[in-house]
C-alpha cells in the first residue's frame, strides 16, 4: 500500500516540475515578444529616418547610430531567450523521458489456488455438495 502511495507521490512531483517548467518556459516566451516587439520598432525607426534621407530629409546621425546599437543589443537580448527557451525545453524532454520504474506486485497469485475445482461445487447425486 506505501508502494502506491510513494508512486502516486513520485508521479505529483514530477507533475510539478514539469508544469513549473512550462510556467518557466512562457514567461520566457512572453519576454522574447516584448523584446522582438522593441527590436522591431527600433527597425521601424531606422528605417524611416533612411526612408527621409531618401527623400532629402536631414537625418540627425546621433539618433541613427544609437538605433543601430539599440537594434544590435535586443538581436543579442533574442539569442539569449532563445538559448534559455531551448535549454528549458530540453529539461522538459528529459524530465518526461525519465521511465517510472515499475514496482513488482507484492504477491503473485497461484493461478491454480485461485481455481473453483468444480467437481468438488457441483451438487453432487446423492443431493449433498
Amino acid at each position: 500500500m506505501s508502494s502506491i502511495f510513494s508512486r502516486l507521490n513520485t508521479e505529483l512531483e514530477n507533475f510539478g516540475r514539469r508544469a513549473g517548467a512550462a510556467l518557466d518556459e512562457g514567461r520566457l516566451q512572453i519576454e522574447l515578444l516584448r523584446v522582438k516587439r522593441r527590436r522591431d520598432n527600433a527597425a521601424r525607426d531606422l528605417g524611416m529616418i533612411a526612408y527621409h534621407r531618401e527623400k532629402g530629409v536631414e537625418a540627425d546621425q546621433k539618433r541613427v547610430d544609437a538605433l543601430v546599437l539599440k537594434i544590435g543589443d535586443l538581436e543579442t537580448q533574442i539569442a539569449s531567450i532563445e538559448a534559455q527557451i531551448a535549454t528549458q525545453k530540453a529539461e522538459v524532454v528529459s524530465m518526461s523521458d525519465t521511465p517510472v520504474e515499475e514496482e513488482a506486485p507484492a504477491e503473485e497469485l497461484d493461478p491454480e489456488e485461485g481455481a473453483i475445482d468444480e467437481a468438488a461445487a457441483a451438487p453432487q447425486a446423492d443431493g449433498t455438495q
